[in-house]
């Protein structure tokens, strides 16, 4: 391991109220220039356990850590904090439930007060706190921040945008916001309700427009042509078009457009966005 390249597992570290989550954090430390928070999706979980599991060892180069590494290699001069799920249901599916309220597969009910804004500040700045102990004089040093959600994942980058509206009145939340320089949705979808793959509520998209950040949306066929989730690719596109219609600095980009649905694509997006 390069010498300024730091890996650490921060776990159950606290969040707001009696909230945790493990975090794991990798990339540069003297020459960092931007922060990236990482959400990941169903099945990539610590590489240990999706060796254990019959299915999902079949993806483990798509795990925690490897993943982590791909995120720095995308944003060189970079610390990445993966934000693990609150739980993974029966090893395999990513429930998020300390930043929105879930059902047991981790599918997503939003609301516009439930605190994930609050939460990601608190496990942020948690983690900073952690890196003293281990990085001598290591601190923030006004770095902006990257935001970027994978599949499931996206559910909590949906959920930071239903709360803009209520988060933007809270002095210390809407600094924490205003650090966003850029959001990644990367292939959003679950397989939960037909209302909440995407969010399509104007009011939230005009204060995730006005908050002024770079946002990009990365697609592949898995979500936006599934027969029995016709919806998802729907829901993208008029969130697509009303960020637009907002005037939003938001690029949409399609990969792997001339291929059929597969799942190894829609993890290999990772790699292309």
């Amino acid at each position: 391991m390069a010498q300024d390249i730091i890996s650490q597992r921060l776990i159950s570290l606290q969040g707001f109220g009696d909230k945790t989550n493990d975090v794991f954090i990798y990339g540069q430390v003297k020459n960092c220039t931007n922060h990236v928070i990482f959400f990941g999706g169903d099945v990539q979980d610590y590489p240990e356990n999706m060796q254990l599991h019959r299915d999902n060892k079949r993806y483990i180069e798509w795990n925690t850590e490897a993943t982590a590494a791909l995120i720095h290699n995308r944003f060189p001069q970079s610390l990445v904090f993966v934000i693990k799920p609150t739980r993974m249901h029966l090893r395999t599916f990513a429930d998020y439930s300390t930043f929105i309220e879930t059902n047991d597969f981790g599918n997503p009910t939003h609301s516009s007060d439930f605190g994930a804004v609050k939460h990601l500040q608190c496990l942020y700045s948690s983690a900073i706190t952690e890196m003293c102990q281990f990085v001598d004089n290591y601190s923030l040093c006004e770095k902006s921040l990257s935001l970027v959600g994978f599949s499931k994942g996206c559910v909590v980058l949906n959920q930071i945008v239903y709360e803009l509206p209520i988060s933007h009145k809270e002095t210390d939340l809407n600094m924490f916001l205003k650090k966003i320089d850029n959001i990644y949705w990367l292939d959003g979808g679950h397989s939960g309700g037909v209302e909440c793959t995407w969010v399509t509520e104007e009011t939230a998209l005009k204060y995730l427009a006005e908050l002024g950040c770079e946002i990009e949306i990365h697609v592949t066929p898995y979500q936006m042509q599934d027969p029995m989730r016709k919806w998802v690719g729907e829901q993208e596109t008029k969130f697509y078009k009303i960020l637009k219609r907002l005037h939003a600095k938001v690029k949409q980009i399609h990969h792997f457009e001339s291929l059929p649905p597969c799942l190894d694509n829609h993890f290999q997006v990772l790699q292309e966005f």
